[in-house]
Parts: structure tokens; C-alpha cells; sequence
């Protein structure tokens, strides 16, 4: 028989190659592979591109009434060039926004898995093929352009500021800009005859270069944005000390004005900002960049009547919308060079004052560049599946490709430039439905693969516990089933063997071909082995048997009620993951709950209790309906919040507390953990008040901060204290001091009433009184199994309410201070106490460490309340039989894999970082519930009991 410990295992990294799957269905890279260069038909347009990117500026913060803040910029539109506003996609964050501008396609969603930062660009960009480049800027954005076998490349000269000026509490934050304007200022009067040369590589290998390509990073409306808000004064200053370094650049230029008149310059953003300073999401603050452009071939203020209410500033001159992704077709026509690979922006032609033939014959190339990936993925794909079921796109075919570029050409042939350029933006839109097509070919069939394995899983699960709890069924029966199964398993082995081989035959990757026959492999596991085949068995031969112990006996319409009851429960959590209020309304019902179940509160006092749970849970459903976390801070709401948790610590340990012998309080973990509370919370006010001085934060402030994140949770699994009491209060302060430190807004009080419900919860469900359970001491074995009751299932409403309660209470967990699992709402100052200068990496394990920490608290409480059952010698579904998983993981996993396979088929791989980011949170917390199942069922108690102390008694006692 197949130990517990080793099926738990088996389950662990089935979880995590489910998981992985996404990755290889959702998440897959869109770049095509195999581009060659050929030498760019046209000549240059300038000698010279300078683009100026100031990272994270609102466009309405630029675009004001007046400009009033930026006569340099006002100028250049009114009287010398073009202006509109680019469309990112998103996540509008550095590193996508970047590589759309610069590579020309949209970031690869399979690099996700790497990071959007500090990865080194690995395909082609305007700084592969300009034939010299130069970059100055932040240490997180300029590297990123440099590929390995560029490093120590002359042509390329890349210069960043150092790490500690991203510091976001430094009193001249706009310094990063100023910064990047003097060492090109330093570099213009003495290398300033580089940018004469402009030589054309002849090499197809180089890749035919040309042009100078010039970047100018400023990062300082970024970090305005995170520190003081979009809505500040300082961001405006920082908006005039910009316009100001960009007239400063246009005097550096006439100093030079033989390579002035040859220069074409453009200024953007790579992504916008929130009102409360953070970006990632889709807004329109976040998604609409300013866009201007002047300078050798392009076109003049030209006048046009656009409504007044689509923006401030309009002057009636004519607004240009683009793309983000098309800045680099735009680049490349006007440096005469190659379209980078896997550019597919679409070339903006009214950006460009040159002759219409000229101007179709930039944008046929731009339509062959990309009707030549639509080539290698059509081959791609096709090579990848069976011929007989590979089906083309239909709304271009490769006759009707045929037809239009011919009629293209004919219609350039005859002057016809308008009908021509129209044509060939056509063939540009179909050649990127397609792209999007058969990147997207398959993903059906493996999501039924993917959902076929859930529910065989699932299937098996369930067998599995059956199967301990009934292990000998009757020999005819066992007889009976064998021969079928047989003949099943066997056809299931043949169609792996068969399916892995036509897999390979086509050069699939050996995962995809795992997710196609995993659903197969675990029906193979299910029919094959004797135990599962007798479970199938009795499933359906016996279902008869299936009866309820704990009560004298239960109506078939109670039941009926209670399970109709949890299924209401589980549709609130399940909403609750898109719509966020729904918690609330699943939080006042589950308050409801002992007024429709009398099996939830038996102790004395009933009615009163009814009225305490009540309170609480309506207390926990103000939150939801709470602004999300991210839009305000209140230091001073954080200091009360760890306040008030450590004044009700300490009066529910000396409520609890009856020995006489009691440590001084230095002595006492607990206690020690109480005033590590009150001092997070003074740290954080501290840091908060220094902030808006704008002074530094002393690093000792950081060496203590950083020490109570570690020390808090150790503390309180080295105490020797384990009455249940002590254990409970020891546990939620060692997770709310590390919680606390990251507040910014009502969290602290979220942690404390979500406590509050489950310190609650574990108590009504004990069956005990106050004192009693509480007084409780956990030893590090519990009390011996309990018998074998005749070898049947049982099945009571406490097994199938407290999982249900467990899945919801992690829900709420995630969401009830708002989308936290959604960087969107992630607030840099939310980890100042630990560093204010920026480090991506380090702040992301942080937030991460943060969301866990409510829901570690929900796995201890569900973890004691398994112990305190299973102690008392409680026979119900709860009591695990030996060798098996605990019946009630049992349920949580078949719960978490439902969940999984709703939320798999609601993956988004396009829209906003807040879409993408929240479909993947979805999932992730769906197969977490089940996967922390698992472990909590074998390590829960050590959590409460680590097994490196020993305790006074052998087993659960009263004190």
C-alpha cells in the first residue's frame, strides 16, 4: 500500500505541474523565431533620432489648459511639430513599456515567469540595428538594451545612474533628471563628431546598420509619482524642471547645427500613473502616454476641430493617436534601417512630411515584415499538429495574401497611393489577427486536457478515502469488476503509448505532451490499481451503505438544506474573487449561520453566542465594502490598529491565564511579542512622519524593522507555552508584527477582526466551554486514532461546513482590504520601513510575504480545530483513518480543484496587468487552497506544536 506521506508527495507535485501548465497553454511566448535581414529598399530620413522617454508621466498633468508649466514643450507643439497620445498596452510598467517602444511588439507574457526587470533584451531592437547607440538613464531601464554579445560593443555606449539616487525619499528626487541632461551635455561637447557618422553597415550578418539612435531616460516623474502622488505640488515642480531639461537639450542642439538639422526628436512616456502613484493596470491614467514629435521630416501643427471634451488642451490642432508599438517602425523608416524581428507596430504615416510614394513604399515594407512572422508561425504550427485536423486561417489564406498584395502593387502602379497605403494596412491588421490566431492554436484542446485531469483527480481523491474507510469489499464484487477494468486499463495504456508517440513525432514539447495524456495516466492509475478499482465499485454499486454517524439520525430535506446552504456560501466566495462587495454579503450570511445550523454552537448560553458570532461577522463584512488599500494611507489608522491588538492580546492572556506562577514580562514570549506590536506600530508612524518631511530614514530604523520581521515569527514557535490560549495569541502576533509593518490604511484592522472570527470559530467548533478550550495544552502527539466505525463512510455536516468555512476564510483573506494579489494596489511606501531605495525583487517578496500572512493564520486555526477534534476522540468523516489522507483534506482538495478549473478557464494573456495579474492570483489561490490542504493535514500540528520541544504531558490535558 502506497504510504500517506508518499500519495501527500504525489499530490504536492501534481499541484505544481498543474500549475505549470498555464504556462505552457496561456503563457506561452508570441516572438517568431527564424527572421532574416535584408537590406532596408529605402534611404534615410535623418541622420539622427533622440527620443526622450520621461518614465511614469501623466499625460493630463502635461497636456494642462495652458501648458503654463511647460513653455519649452507648449512651443514645440504650437509652432514646430506634432503632438497626440500613445496607447499602451499593459502591464504598463518600465520594462514592457520599453521594449513595445524599442522592439516594436508587446512584452513577451511568457517572460512572467522571469521577471519585467533586469533581464537583458534577448530579440532584436532599434538598438541592435542603429549603427551607433546611446543611452543614458536608470540602472532598472537603460541595462536592459545592452545584450551580452553587445557588451564592450563601441557602438554602443550606455551609462546609468547610480542605484541609491532611486531613492524615494530623497529630498531632490528630481536630480535622476537632471542627472542624465549633464552627462549628455558632457558627452555633446566632446564626442560630439560621433553623430556625424553615420555609416551603413553592408554586413547582412551586422544587419545591414545605420543611423544614430540617442535615449534619454529621465525617471524622476516615476519616482515623483510613487513618493508624492500625481496631485502633489512637488509633481508639478518636477513637470517644470522637466520642460526645463528639455530646453536645455534644444541648446545643446543648436550648438550643433549641422547635426541639429539633421536630427528628428520624439518625446513619450512608457506608461502613465494612478491618482495614488502606482501604475500596472489598464486605466486611462495609466494606458494614455503624451506623445511629441519634431524635428527633419516631420509634419507641422496642422489645424483640425476635435471636440473640447476629449481633452484639455486642443489649441484645434490636429491630435495624432497611436499605438504604442508603432513608435518603432517609426524609428527604423526614419533611420533607414531594418524593422526589428518581431516589431508589429503599424507604421504611422501622418508622423512623416515625405512624398506619398515614398509613403507607400515605407509602409509595404512594414506590411512584408510582418506578413513574413505570419509565414514562419503558419509553418510552425503546421509542423506541430496532425495534417488532417490543422486548419488555417480562414480570413487569410495564403490565396487571398496573394490577391492583396498584387492588388496593392497595382494600385501603387497606378498612382492610386491612397487606395494603396489603405490596402496595405489591411494586409498589416489581418497578418496580426493571424499571428494572434495561431499563437492561440490548440490552447481549446489542452484546456479540456487541463479540466479532464482536475476532475479524474478529483474522482480518484474521492475513491482514495472511500477506500481506507471500506477496504475489504465483498470477493464476487472484487471478481466482478476485474475483467472490465482490465480490458479499460489496457486500452488506456495503449492510447498513451500511441498519443506520446504521435506527440513526438511532431515535436512537441514533452511537457504539452505530458497535459495531453495526464487525464489518461490518472484513469490508467484509477482502473489499475486494486484498491481505487474497488472504490469505483462500491461508488457505484453500493451507494446504498453511504450513511451519517454523530447524530441519532438526519432528515434527507436537513440535509438537502445544509448542503444547499454551503453551496450559497461557496458561490459568495466564488464571486467574491471578481466582485470584491460580494465578500460582504458572504461574510453577514455566514454570521447567520448558527440561526440555520443548529449543529454549529451546542454549548450553554446559545442564544448569546449566536449574537456574538453574528456581530463578529458582521463587523468582518464592513471591510469589503471598504476603499481598496493603495488609495489612502493613514499612518495614524495603523498605530491604532496595533494598539488595539495588543491591548486585546494582553487582556485575553490574562483573561485566560490561571497559574499563579507567572514570568516577569521580559520573560514571557507573549508578552515580549505585545510590545514588539505597540513598537511596529510607533515605526511605522515614524517613518511615515519622516517621509512627508522628506528626511532620511536612519538605518538603525531599518535594522530594527528588518529584525522584528524575522525574530516575531521565531519567537513564537520557539515559546514552550502551549496552552491553546498562549499558542493562539503567540501565532497571530508573530504574523501581525510583520503585517503591520507594510500598513498603510485599515489592514491592521482587517488582521484583527479576521482573528477575532476565527479565534472565535475554533472555539464553537471545540464543543467546549470558554475556559475550558482555551485552557487546553497541546502536546507533540495526539491521542490515539480512533476505531474504525464498521468500515463505512461517514459523513456529518460539521465535516463538510468546516472545510467550506476553511476555503471562505482564505478568500476573505486575499480580498477583503481590497485586490491585494493585483500589484496595481501595491504601494511603495508599503515597504518603506524596509528600504526606500527602489529593488523590485526585495519589494516583491515583501508583498508577497504580506498576503501570506492572513492566510497562514486561517491554516493554523483550521489546523487546531482538526487537532482539538481528533484529540477528543471525535468518529466522525474529521477522524483520519490510518494510511490515509484526512477525509476533510479530502473535500478541501476536491473543492480547490473545482475552483482550479473555473479559474483556468477564465485565464486572460491579454487586457491589463490588473487583468492578467488578477486571472493568475485567481488560479494561484485556488490550487493554494488545495495544495496548503495537503500540507496543513501533515504539518498543521507542527505548526502548533514544533517537534523540536518537548511538553510536560503525553497528550491533551486541562489545566
Amino acid at each position: 500500500m502506497v504510504s500517506s506521506t508518499l500519495r501527500t508527495l504525489l499530490s504536492v507535485v501534481l499541484y505544481i505541474l498543474l500549475f505549470y501548465s498555464i504556462f505552457d497553454v496561456y503563457y506561452t511566448s508570441p516572438l517568431v523565431h527564424g527572421m532574416d535581414y535584408k537590406r532596408p529598399s529605402r534611404p534615410s530620413l535623418v541622420g539622427t533620432v533622440v527620443f526622450i522617454v520621461a518614465d511614469g508621466l501623466r499625460y493630463d498633468k502635461l497636456f494642462t489648459l495652458e501648458m503654463e508649466n511647460t513653455p519649452t514643450l507648449r512651443g514645440i507643439i504650437l509652432n514646430e511639430g506634432s503632438w497626440g497620445y500613445s496607447h499602451t498596452r499593459v502591464p504598463t510598467e518600465s520594462r514592457p513599456g520599453h521594449v513595445a517602444l524599442f522592439a516594436g511588439f508587446y512584452e513577451d507574457v511568457a517572460s512572467i515567469t522571469k521577471g519585467w526587470q533586469a533581464n537583458a533584451v534577448e530579440f532584436d531592437s532599434i538598438f541592435n540595428r542603429s549603427y551607433q547607440a546611446f543611452a543614458w538613464g536608470g540602472p532598472d531601464v537603460v541595462p536592459m538594451f545592452q545584450p551580452l554579445h553587445r557588451v564592450g560593443d563601441a557602438r554602443v555606449k550606455i551609462e546609468s545612474y547610480p542605484h541609491v539616487m532611486l531613492d524615494f525619499t530623497a529630498e531632490n528626487i528630481t536630480q535622476v533628471d537632471d542627472w542624465v541632461v549633464d552627462r549628455f551635455s558632457d558627452f555633446m561637447q566632446t564626442h560630439s563628431h560621433l553623430l556625424l557618422k553615420t555609416n551603413s553597415s553592408e554586413s547582412p550578418e551586422d544587419g545591414f546598420r545605420k543611423g544614430n539612435f540617442i535615449f534619454l531616460h529621465l525617471s524622476a516623474a516615476d519616482q515623483m509619482g510613487h513618493t508624492k502622488k500625481p496631485d502633489s505640488e512637488a509633481y508639478t515642480a518636477m513637470i517644470h524642471n522637466l520642460d526645463t531639461n528639455i530646453a536645455r537639450i534644444l541648446a545643446i542642439f543648436k550648438e550643433h547645427p549641422n547635426i541639429a538639422q539633421e536630427t528628428a526628436f520624439i518625446f513619450t512616456s512608457d506608461h502613465g500613473m494612478t491618482d495614488w502613484g502606482s501604475h500596472g493596470a489598464g486605466s486611462a491614467h495609466e494606458t494614455i502616454t503624451p506623445l511629441i514629435v519634431w524635428g527633419k521630416h516631420i509634419p507641422r501643427p496642422r489645424s483640425a476641430n476635435w471636440p473640447s471634451h476629449l481633452l484639455p488642451f486642443t489649441r484645434n490642432l490636429g491630435r495624432h493617436d497611436i499605438h504604442q508599438a508603432d513608435l518603432c517602425p517609426l524609428i527604423a523608416c526614419l533611420l533607414g534601417i531594418a524593422i526589428p524581428a518581431n516589431s508589429v507596430g503599424e507604421l504611422p504615416l501622418d508622423l512623416l512630411d515625405v512624398d506619398s510614394s515614398v509613403k507607400v513604399g515605407l509602409i509595404r515594407e512594414n506590411a512584408l515584415h510582418i506578413l513574413k512572422q505570419l509565414h514562419i508561425k503558419y509553418e510552425e504550427q503546421k509542423a506541430g499538429h496532425y495534417h488532417f485536423l490543422f486548419r488555417e486561417f480562414s480570413k487569410f489564406t495564403q490565396k487571398q495574401i496573394d490577391n492583396m498584395l498584387e492588388s496593392a502593387a497595382l494600385q501603387a502602379t497606378n498612382h492610386d497611393y491612397v487606395a494603396a497605403i489603405e490596402t496595405y494596412r489591411r494586409i498589416i491588421r489581418l497578418s496580426l489577427e493571424g499571428l494572434d490566431y495561431y499563437h492561440k492554436y490548440g490552447r481549446f484542446f489542452m484546456g479540456i486536457c487541463i479540466g479532464l485531469s482536475y476532475a479524474v483527480w478529483s474522482l480518484l481523491l474521492f475513491v482514495d478515502t472511500f477506500c481506507h474507510s471500506d477496504p475489504k469489499p465483498r470477493g464476487n464484487e472484487h471478481k466482478r469488476t476485474k475483467p472490465d477494468s482490465w480490458v479499460l486499463a489496457l486500452s488506456l495504456f495503449i492510447s498513451i503509448v500511441i498519443l506520446g508517440f504521435l506527440s513526438n513525432a511532431h515535436h512537441q514539447s514533452l511537457l504539452r505532451t505530458f497535459y495531453q495524456i495526464l487525464p489518461l495516466i490518472l484513469g490508467l492509475i484509477l482502473l489499475w490499481t486494486p484498491r481505487y478499482r474497488q472504490g469505483l465499485s462500491h461508488l457505484f454499486c453500493r451507494t446504498h451503505s453511504f450513511k451519517a454517524v454523530g447524530e441519532k439520525k438526519q432528515s434527507g430535506s436537513k440535509y438537502g438544506l445544509m448542503l444547499a446552504l454551503l453551496v450559497i456560501l461557496m458561490e459568495f466566495g466564488l464571486w467574491g474573487f471578481v466582485h470584491r462587495s460580494l465578500l460582504a454579503f458572504g461574510a453577514i450570511f455566514l454570521g447567520t449561520w448558527p440561526y440555520l445550523d443548529s449543529t454549529f454552537i451546542k454549548l450553554r448560553n446559545r442564544p448569546k453566542l449566536q449574537r456574538i458570532w453574528c456581530c463578529a461577522c458582521c463587523v468582518l463584512a464592513i471591510f469589503p465594502s471598504l476603499p481598496l488599500v493603495g488609495s489612502f494611507t493613514s499612518p495614524t489608522l495603523v498605530l491604532f490598529s496595533n494598539i488595539c491588538t495588543s491591548m486585546l492580546a494582553f487582556v485575553l492572556l490574562r483573561i485566560c491565564r490561571r497559574s499563579e506562577h507567572v514570568l516577569p514580562w521580559y520573560r514571557e514570549p507573549n508578552y515580549l511579542l505585545i510590545f514588539e506590536s505597540l513598537v511596529s506600530g510607533l515605526l511605522v508612524f515614524l517613518v511615515r512622519i519622516l517621509v512627508s518631511w522628506s528626511v532620511s530614514i536612519p538605518i538603525l530604523v531599518h535594522i530594527i524593522c528588518w529584525i522584528l520581521l524575522i525574530a516575531s515569527p521565531l519567537l513564537a514557535l520557539f515559546n514552550k507555552n502551549f496552552v491553546v490560549c498562549e499558542r493562539l495569541v503567540g501565532l497571530t502576533l508573530a504574523f501581525f508584527i510583520p503585517f503591520s509593518l507594510m500598513n498603510v490604511f485599515y489592514e491592521g484592522l482587517f488582521f484583527l477582526t479576521l482573528a477575532t472570527v476565527l479565534f472565535t470559530w475554533i472555539w464553537l467548533e471545540s464543543d467546549l466551554e470558554f475556559h475550558e478550550f482555551y485552557s487546553l495544552k497541546l502536546t507533540t502527539e495526539s491521542q490515539g486514532k480512533p476505531p474504525n466505525t464498521g468500515g463505512l463512510f461517514h459523513v456529518d455536516l460539521a465535516s463538510l461546513r468546516r472545510p467550506l468555512f476553511y476555503v471562505f476564510f482564505v478568500i476573505y483573506s486575499f480580498f477583503g482590504t481590497g485586490n491585494i494579489a493585483s500589484i496595481n494596489t501595491f504601494d511603495p511606501v508599503s515597504v518603506y520601513c524596509f528600504m526606500t531605495v527602489l529593488n523590485p525583487a526585495a519589494m516583491g517578496a515583501l508583498l508577497i510575504f504580506k498576503i501570506l500572512c492572513p492566510i497562514v493564520l486561517v491554516g493554523i486555526a483550521y489546523s487546531l480545530i482538526g487537532r482539538v477534534k481528533e484529540s477528543l476522540g471525535s468518529a466522525t468523516a474529521s477522524s483520519p483513518v490510518h494510511g490515509a489522507l484526512h477525509p476533510e483534506t479530502t473535500f478541501l482538495m476536491i473543492i480547490a480543484n473545482f475552483l482550479a478549473v473555473h479559474f483556468f478557464v477564465m485565464l486572460k494573456d491579454e487586457g491589463s496587468w490588473l487583468d492578467i495579474g488578477e486571472s493568475i492570483s485567481h488560479y494561484v489561490i485556488a490550487m493554494s487552497i488545495g495544495l496548503a490542504s495537503v500540507v496543513l493535514s501533515h504539518l498543521g500540528s507542527w505548526m502548533l506544536v514544533p517537534t523540536w520541544v518537548k511538553t510536560h504531558s503525553d497528550r491533551m490535558k486541562f489545566l
